[in-house]
């Protein structure tokens, strides 16, 4: 972890030589210089392949866990809010009546109108 900390914010220091690199923390004096020898290419090309499509993998992977947690927290967050609202806000639907029995709206009679075919007189 202080390795990785420590080449997170720059604090490394890569020396070039004929064949080879040495790479060296100058914060963590516990972790001595690492010697890292030169690869043939195809070695070479097949580990950097291996390795930019496994950091490709895992960035897709935090992408999709991303999604998903930014969903869940906005639908979390919407049933919160339509919750909150209908605790302080009035029933959207006057015609509703909350002491009568009926669902239906109560229809007015015209003078005149059929009660048997309403519509007609």
């Amino acid at each position: 972890a202080p390795c990785r900390a420590a080449l997170g914010h720059g604090a490394a220091a890569l020396s070039l030589g004929p064949g080879s690199a040495t790479l060296r923390l100058p914060e963590e004096p516990r972790f001595p210089a690492l010697a890292l020898a030169q690869l043939p290419a195809a070695e070479a090309r097949s580990q950097l392949q291996a390795l930019v499509f496994g950091m490709a993998g895992c960035i897709a992977s935090l992408e999709r866990r991303l999604e998903v947690e930014t969903l869940a927290f906005s639908c979390s967050t919407e049933k919160n809010a339509v919750r909150s609202q209908q605790v302080f806000l009035p029933d959207p639907s006057p015609r509703k009546s909350r002491a009568s029995g009926s669902a239906l709206p109560a229809k007015r009679k015209v003078p005149g109108e059929s009660l048997i075919n309403p519509g007609f007189k």
